[in-house]
């Protein structure tokens, strides 16, 4: 369940940042735009924490890893998706931080929860 329960949070996390900037456009507080953006952005983002806590809960023991793997999924695809859909290219060094992120969330993953005596 763990699994699933990642994809919806990151699904709903990047939509959440997809309505967010699609609001961007318009006028700050005056355009439906804006509003359409802010609020759905809000509503998906608030939804998608039920989902974080469902992540915390198959995680018991490790709440650091739980966040690291809900986090880092959500920033890669919504830094991928956005660069797609909006069409800002990322530079070369963009490229690299987002594998080194993806890297630092594979080694946060590694070695299991901590014992505390």
């Amino acid at each position: 369940m763990l699994t699933i329960y990642l994809l919806i949070f990151w699904s709903l996390q990047i939509l959440a940042n997809v309505a967010f900037k699609y609001g961007s456009f318009g006028q700050v507080g005056k355009s439906r735009r804006w509003y359409a953006g802010f609020i759905g952005g809000n509503i998906v983002g608030a939804t998608s924490i039920f989902f974080l806590m469902k992540i915390f809960h198959e995680i018991p023991g490790n709440s650091n890893v739980a966040s690291v793997l809900a986090g880092s999924g959500a920033f890669i695809g919504s830094q991928i998706l956005l660069s797609i859909l909006f069409r800002s290219r990322l530079a070369a060094i963009q490229w690299v931080g987002i594998i080194v992120i993806a890297a630092g969330t594979a080694l946060a993953t590694l070695g299991g929860p901590v014992v505390q005596k």
